[in-house]
């Protein structure tokens, strides 16, 4: 895969690239791609254009690089199309294998329904829910702009 490049679909998306995400300051967060679901599950958003994106607790003077994002733990994470890389920095930067930051999915429940609910790890079924696990967060998909909310609230109205 050649660096930089621009998602038209989630084709060319792998678990571990990532791009910058403008804060309003001037300075720069880090998006990932954490999962691109590809077979049909009846709890997920599945198509050519979802992705699970996560959010990097890191941010810096100059958009992500590979050495700069090393050791970044997931922040947040949402179902995304992939038109909010296009909204959100335009291109997907480079890769950086999720493992070798540790990083991995967070678990969460499909509904706040804990009768009809699954629990997942990112894209990943685990079981049905129980009620032990009504604390978990419940799954979200993010409009197209959501990603740079998340940014700035997390690290220039709240830093």
């Amino acid at each position: 895969m050649r660096y930089p490049f621009e998602p038209r679909s989630t084709a060319h998306l792998e678990p571990g690239q990532f791009w910058g995400v403008p804060l309003s300051d001037g300075r720069f967060a880090c998006g990932r791609v954490l999962q691109v679901p590809r077979a049909k599950d009846p709890q997920i958003p599945v198509s050519t254009r979802t992705f699970l994106a996560g959010l990097m607790d890191w941010v810096a003077d100059v958009p992500p690089t590979e050495v700069g994002i090393a050791g970044a733990p997931l922040l947040e994470q949402g179902f995304a199309h992939v038109r909010a890389i296009r909204e959100n920095g335009g291109m997907v930067l480079g890769m950086r294998p999720l493992e070798v930051d540790g990083v991995e999915p967070h678990v969460w429940l499909t509904t706040s329904f804990i009768r009809q609910a699954w629990v997942y790890r990112g894209a990943t079924p685990l079981h049905r829910a129980v009620p032990a696990d009504g604390s978990l967060p419940v799954m979200g998909v993010w409009g197209y702009r959501v990603i740079s909310t998340l940014v700035n609230q997390a690290f220039v109205d709240h830093p």
